[in-house]
């Protein structure tokens, strides 16, 4: 799935270089942890992120797969992976659907969001339950870090989404985004989510609502996914104008008229803010500065591609993009 950072808040941390007893509260003694993935995207590549969460130094509680894919694939996953729950969906039900059906099955104190194409490190749920047990925060977010290192194109995909997900080599405490990829709630907080994604809404618009009220959203710079899945130049492009499109759309539903035009005029400019923000993010971790420069005209086109798409999106609405998302 296609990823923003550029909307969501700043997150709240924890004193830099606590433990994980920080800031004690009275809580059970053990948490249980539901993980939820939506399934859009190939067998293979849920089998990687299901392999890793077998792994697991600590199992979760539960693991719910929801899906929109057809019998066939549905009964395959069943066969390989007998201990998950997987619930089937329409064809045309978008992620943040699929996402919201599988949240409110959960049973786990915690709920964890990863994607079908990420695999979680193997103290992925271990880092959740014990910051989740030793804080007051609502929600715990990590790092997201790229698997596919070998062709260009795959690199290019990877700096457009998460060059603000990725880990700071300057100072790993430095405050980030939380990505929908790799984050963590806490019961308490559940209801809220699943009426985000219900109405069509990435985590991120639920996020900065959490911060109004003063929750306290935690960056763990020892949660880690690694982002697995390989784009082709014409698919991601398309992608990229889908997920932009469907975004604008999701703040739509807060805009006026007016708002809609004066954004959607703006995005003339969004391409070169968006690569210098890339830029300037990857330059303040020292992370990929060089690889960044490297993929330039990819990222380019990437993000011209969603700047007309978001531009679409103020001027007439989401049309399906948000159901061509993966």
């Amino acid at each position: 799935m296609i990823q923003t950072f550029a909307s969501t808040p700043r997150v709240v941390l924890p004193h830099l270089g606590a433990p994980l007893s920080a800031h004690p509260v009275e809580t059970a003694p053990t948490l249980s942890v539901s993980v939820v993935i939506a399934w859009v995207n190939s067998l293979a590549l849920i089998s990687k992120s299901l392999d890793a969460l077998r792994a697991q130094t600590n199992a979760p509680g539960e693991i719910i797969v929801v899906t929109r894919h057809d019998d066939a694939r549905q009964a395959a996953l069943r066969r390989d992976y007998p201990e998950i729950t997987l619930l089937a969906a329409p064809r045309d039900m978008p992620i943040t659907a699929l996402r919201s059906r599988g949240i409110r099955r959960a049973h786990g104190d915690i709920v964890a969001v990863t994607e079908d194409h990420c695999s979680p490190s193997p103290e992925w749920i271990q880092t959740i339950r014990e910051r989740m047990e030793t804080t007051r925060c609502a929600v715990i977010g990590g790092v997201v870090e790229n698997a596919r290192t070998e062709r260009l194109r795959d690199w290019a995909a990877f700096l457009t989404e998460y060059a603000g997900a990725v880990r700071s080599d300057v100072d790993e405490n430095a405050a980030q985004a939380l990505p929908g990829n790799n984050v963590a709630y806490r019961r308490s907080v559940i209801a809220g989510l699943s009426e985000t994604l219900a109405r069509g809404q990435w985590e991120s618009f639920y996020h900065r609502e959490l911060e109004r009220k003063n929750a306290a959203l935690y960056f763990e710079p020892n949660l880690t996914v690694l982002h697995d899945r390989p784009f082709d130049f014409f698919y991601f492009l398309w992608q990229r104008f889908h997920f932009s499109r469907s975004f604008a759309a999701m703040r739509n539903q807060s805009f006026t008229p007016i708002q809609r035009v004066k954004y959607g005029a703006a995005c003339v400019i969004l391409p070169p803010v968006l690569l210098l923000r890339g830029f300037v993010t990857l330059f303040q971790k020292q992370r990929h500065v060089a690889r960044y420069l490297q993929c330039l005209p990819l990222i380019a086109l990437y993000v011209t591609a969603g700047a007309v798409g978001e531009s679409i999106g103020y001027f007439f609405g989401g049309g399906n993009s948000l159901r061509m998302v993966e």
